[in-house]
């Protein structure tokens, strides 16, 4: 019978190597919204994610809309008042959180 494993190998230590998304900046934030997303808005987030190259998630209660669907950033249905948590990962968090900001705050045209 052979054994599972060689004893010779059993004190060698894997190295860890590090992944592209392990070296990613990471942000959240807690937001109360103050306008409402829609899918304009909605829209608009996308257009944000994909300029600054970021994945960006929302999270309201127990709904979570991300970067990759329009329809599951509308169905989050956030209106003024409602608590956000905002999830953005990206070497342009800051630039992607400046704009998301004004999109949710209701500061910014989201016909641009």
């Amino acid at each position: 019978m052979k054994r599972a494993y060689n004893s010779k190998t059993k004190n060698k230590v894997t190295p860890i190597v590090e992944t592209h998304a392990a070296q990613e900046n990471e942000v959240a934030f807690i937001m109360v919204a103050k306008g409402v997303l829609g899918f304009r808005e909605s829209a608009h987030i996308v257009k944000v994610a994909e300029e600054t190259g970021c994945s960006i998630t929302i999270a309201s209660g127990k709904k979570i809309g991300t970067n990759k669907s329009i329809l599951s950033l509308v169905n989050l249905t956030i209106s003024p008042g409602k608590s956000l948590v905002l999830n953005i990962k990206g070497e342009r968090n800051e630039e992607a959180f400046r704009e998301i900001s004004k999109i949710i705050g209701g500061e910014t045209d989201s016909n641009s």
